[in-house]
């Protein structure tokens, strides 16, 4: 019984985390990211490590060349924003797949 609990509680674990969504941005922008162990993933190939929660409460994901933050799940999506390198701003939202 132990191990069936032990099993369970890892299962939930690993994947309370895990998500996939398609997100469209105010620039026009549109892309499929993919959540897993603390790393965001762009279109299958662009990675970007957890950096932490911001005062608002949104998640952080960041490389060095952007940093994708994203909002409350809500009604099936959530909101996102993203930032480049040069300091631009897009917001937009992702809806799971």
């Amino acid at each position: 019984m132990r191990t069936l609990i032990a099993l369970f509680t890892l299962v939930v674990s690993t994947t309370s985390y895990a998500y996939k969504a398609d997100c469209d941005t105010d620039n026009g922008r549109s892309f499929q990211i993919m959540v897993e162990n603390k790393v965001l993933t762009v279109d299958y190939k662009y990675d970007h490590y957890y950096q932490g929660k911001t005062w608002l409460g949104w998640y952080e994901y960041s490389n060095s060349k952007y940093t994708y933050k994203t909002g409350s799940f809500e009604k099936g999506g959530f909101p996102i924003e993203v930032i480049n390198s040069r300091g631009q701003v897009s917001n937009g939202r992702c809806d799971f797949r």
